[in-house]
């Protein structure tokens, strides 16, 4: 277990990374910094351009004074499969050498090999006669690449993970929680009641389909953009502006309505007359957490008090001020959390 770790967060356009340091039983969080990432480096979690991304690495580490040199790596990807799965009750070895067995049939891409699957487990819950497992699994050759590419950075990688599994440690009190991710170029939602792990999805949805509902809707550049999703709230992008709002409608309604079809997926599974039955609040993270009106448009929808990870109590301590719009670096704290804890 690191005395120090960098968690690095890779999305379509930037780096953020989160230094945490470990003291005693304190977390401490040194510094996050989101740095430039050429466009097409990184493509469904995919690394297309490791020249690229050994570029980046090394130049935020010379502008940046992150003392860590071990680093956890975060991906997020629909080649990435996480499933549920369930097994007759045995003990931690037996239940090794059956994965070994089962995991081929468990994952959701072609195996020509087991030797060609990357995966790890852990317990959701396990009684006399079962044991639930959720297996991560993914191919290999989708790992080298970042693998090759650490080595020639001057980081050391110490693990590579799925951020979302990381997000409810993040948080000082345990509860029943939907969490909605919108990255670059999807939304990841994810359903944990207490400690059980219900549901991870992930949908092709993301801030640059809304910033680009946003760029058809008042004929603009990218930056500026930018720039309306950070100054105004929901309500004045979906009124204001002389020109079509198809595509910015398209993209919140295909966003709230991936959250409620996941949400009445559990609900059903746990046979719950409705939403607030099994859950206690929707936390927002990632790039669009912050924006004005989305929480309220979200919470309207589900029933459900909506929130921002930067509102609530986190299971960690700041040198210095929080910083701002601290939801949209949760993976990257949640992979640097994962470093001094494992």
């Amino acid at each position: 277990m690191a005395k120090k770790a960098l968690g690095l967060d890779l999305d379509h356009a930037a780096i953020r990374a989160a230094e945490v340091i470990r003291k005693g039983r304190n977390k401490i969080v040194s510094k996050v910094v989101e740095y430039p990432l050429a466009r097409g480096t990184v493509s469904d979690g995919k690394l297309v351009n490791p020249e690229e991304l050994v570029r980046s690495l090394r130049a935020m580490l010379e502008a940046e004074d992150f003392s860590a040199e071990a680093a956890v790596l975060g991906v997020r990807s629909s080649w990435v499969t996480v499933k549920i799965h369930r097994l007759p009750s045995m003990t931690k070895r037996e239940l090794d050498k059956a994965l070994e067995f089962e995991v081929p049939e468990l994952v959701s891409f072609p195996v020509e090999s087991p030797k060609d699957i990357c995966y790890d487990y852990f317990i959701n819950w396990q009684d006399d006669r079962e044991v639930e497992v959720v297996v991560v699994a993914c191919s290999r050759q989708h790992l080298n690449p970042y693998i090759r590419a650490f080595r020639e950075s001057d980081l050391s990688l110490e693990v590579i993970d799925l951020p979302a599994l990381g997000w409810p440690d993040l948080l000082a009190q345990e509860g029943r929680r939907a969490f909605v991710e919108v990255s670059a170029g999807q939304t990841t939602i994810m359903v944990m009641l207490g400690p059980l792990f219900k549901v991870l999805r992930l949908v092709p949805i993301g801030s640059i389909h809304v910033k680009q509902g946003v760029q058809e809707a008042f004929g603009c550049s990218d930056t500026e953009a930018q720039e309306l999703l950070s100054q105004h709230d929901l309500d004045y992008l979906l009124m204001e502006g002389q020109g079509s709002k198809r595509l910015l409608r398209a993209a919140i309604q295909q966003f709230a309505g991936s959250v409620l079809q996941t949400l009445d997926f559990v609900r059903a599974q746990e046979r719950a007359a409705n939403f607030r039955a099994m859950l206690d609040e929707v936390i927002l993270l990632g790039e669009l957490a912050e924006l004005s009106g989305l929480g309220e448009m979200l919470q309207k929808e589900v029933g459900l008090p909506t929130l921002p990870m930067g509102q609530l109590d986190l299971n960690l301590s700041f040198q210095g001020d929080q910083p701002e719009r601290l939801s949209s670096f949760g993976s990257a704290l949640a992979l640097g959390l994962r470093g001094v804890v494992a």
